[in-house]
């Protein structure tokens, strides 16, 4: 039998790689299933995977009426076991933000979020899961979503330092717009750390393991607000 060269075995890799691929995926559950939700929008999910206390979903198609609006079919894992989420906004006329729970483990599950204009998805983010429902968190009449990006590991002597965990809070505009409230948000984290670090997670802002008993009494304050 003749020696391969490189090109042939980068070639044969591909194919073995797709043909296992091919089988996986035949292999793997294709039922859909389809959840209404507000506004004329339907989800329709489906690549399951059952893990027991949860599902995730690799497909995931977003209609209104006839029309499809989005469609992903990555490896990106769909979560619908919480009732809070999916969340439907409408923010202006034939103008919504769309809220769904991405699984990303091992990390702290995310929010993705689409934005859609007359029918058309025209920009996506992500946000972190929220601890609870919205609530007027800081008695101004406008209620507000809180949740924080990931779960903090502790570190060092004694493991006496942990990362800088910062728990945004995010209002609604008068549009319905969902945006981040960053008084609230600096005066909360400055209450927590000493000083307002910014936005973003971070195990490179060392912060004393002092700071966790402050971050859980704000989540308590958050999840027991009426």
């Amino acid at each position: 039998m003749p020696k391969l060269e490189t090109k042939d075995k980068m070639k044969l890799r591909f194919l073995i790689t797709i043909t296992l691929i091919a089988i996986l995926t035949a292999f793997r559950p294709t039922e859909k299933k389809t959840i209404n939700l507000d506004f004329g929008f339907n989800v329709t999910v489906g690549q399951s995977e059952d893990f027991g206390d949860f599902s995730t979903y690799t497909y995931f198609e977003l209609t209104k009426g006839d029309q499809k609006i989005y469609i992903d079919n990555s490896l990106t894992e769909y979560e619908f076991g919480d009732k809070l989420y999916p969340i439907v906004l409408k923010t202006n006329l034939d103008s919504y933000e769309l809220l769904f729970e991405i699984n990303d483990r091992p990390n702290k599950n995310y929010l993705k979020r689409l934005f859609i204009k007359n029918d058309t998805l025209f920009k996506e983010d992500k946000l972190p899961t929220f601890i609870t429902r919205a609530k007027d968190l800081d008695n101004d009449g406008v209620k507000e979503y809180a949740g924080f990006w990931d779960y903090a590991q502790v570190w060092g002597e004694n493991n006496n330092l942990t990362a800088y965990n910062p728990i945004i809070y995010y209002e609604f505009k008068n549009n319905g717009q969902l945006q981040i409230d960053s008084i609230l948000t600096i005066e909360r984290n400055k209450a927590i750390y000493g000083q307002f670090h910014g936005f973003s997670f971070s195990e490179e802002k060392e912060q004393s393991t002092n700071s966790l008993k402050l971050f859980s009494e704000e989540l308590d304050k958050i999840e027991n607000e009426n």
